[in-house]
C-alpha cells in the first residue's frame, strides 16, 4: 500500500471547517434558537392588551383584599362574643353555686324573732357559713389559715403587728386575726396575722 505523503491534505469528506460550524452552547441550547427565545421575550406588547392584563390583576387585588378585611372583621366580632359568652358563663357558675347560702338566709330571716333561741340562731349562721365555704371551693377558693408557730410568708400572709411571744422563733406567727383566700397560685387576699417580734425587741 502507497504511503500517504505527510503534506497531502486529509481527506475532503473529513475536514471540519471551523467557520462555518455551528457551536452548542454549554447548556446544549444551539445559539439560534436561544437567539429566537430572545426576540420573543423582548418583542414589544400590544399596550391595549397589557393595559387590559393589569386591570384584571387590579379588580382581583382588590377583591382579595376586600375579603380579608371582611374575614378578620367576622373574626373579631366573634371573638367578642365568645369573650363575653364565657365571661356570663363564669358569673353564672359562680351565682349558681352561691343560690343554696341565699336560701340558708331566707329560712334564718322567715324564723319568728319570739321563738327562735341564741342557739337556734348560731346554729342558722354555722350552717349558712358552712354552705359559702362550700360554695366557694366549687369554684376554686381556699381559705388561707396558718397556725401558731407557722413561718411568715409574705406571699399569703400580712403582718399587722409584732409581738413577743415565748417559744415561738422571730418573724414566725403568733395568732391569725383573719383568715385569706387562694384561687390556685393566685392569693385573693393575704391572711392578716401577727409575728413574734424578735426577742431583744421584749426585752
Amino acid at each position: 500500500m502507497p504511503k500517504r505523503n505527510a503534506h497531502q491534505p486529509k481527506t475532503p469528506g473529513r475536514v471540519a471547517n471551523a467557520s462555518t460550524t455551528e457551536r452548542a452552547p454549554a447548556d446544549g441550547t444551539p445559539e439560534l434558537v436561544q437567539e429566537a427565545a430572545a426576540d420573543e421575550v423582548e418583542a414589544p406588547q400590544d399596550p391595549s392588551a397589557l393595559l387590559e392584563r393589569l386591570q384584571v390583576q387590579l379588580k382581583d387585588a382588590i377583591a382579595a383584599r376586600q375579603r380579608a378585611l371582611a374575614d378578620f372583621a367576622n373574626f373579631q366580632r366573634r371573638a367578642v362574643e365568645n369573650e363575653h359568652r364565657a365571661a356570663e358563663s363564669g358569673a353564672a357558675r359562680v351565682v349558681r353555686s352561691m343560690l343554696g347560702v341565699l336560701d340558708h338566709l331566707d329560712l334564718a330571716l322567715d324564723q319568728d324573732a319570739e321563738q327562735t333561741t341564741v342557739e337556734q340562731l348560731l346554729g342558722g349562721v354555722r350552717i349558712t357559713q358552712c354552705e359559702l365555704v362550700k360554695a366557694l371551693e366549687s369554684q376554686g377558693v381556699q381559705r388561707i389559715e396558718p397556725v401558731v408557730g407557722d413561718e411568715f410568708d409574705p406571699n399569703r400572709h400580712e403582718a399587722v403587728m409584732r409581738q413577743p411571744a415565748e417559744g415561738i422563733a422571730p418573724n414566725h406567727i403568733v395568732s391569725v386575726l383573719q383568715p385569706g383566700y387562694a384561687m390556685g397560685d393566685q392569693v385573693l387576699r393575704p391572711a392578716k396575722v401577727a409575728v413574734a417580734a424578735p426577742h431583744d425587741e421584749g426585752e
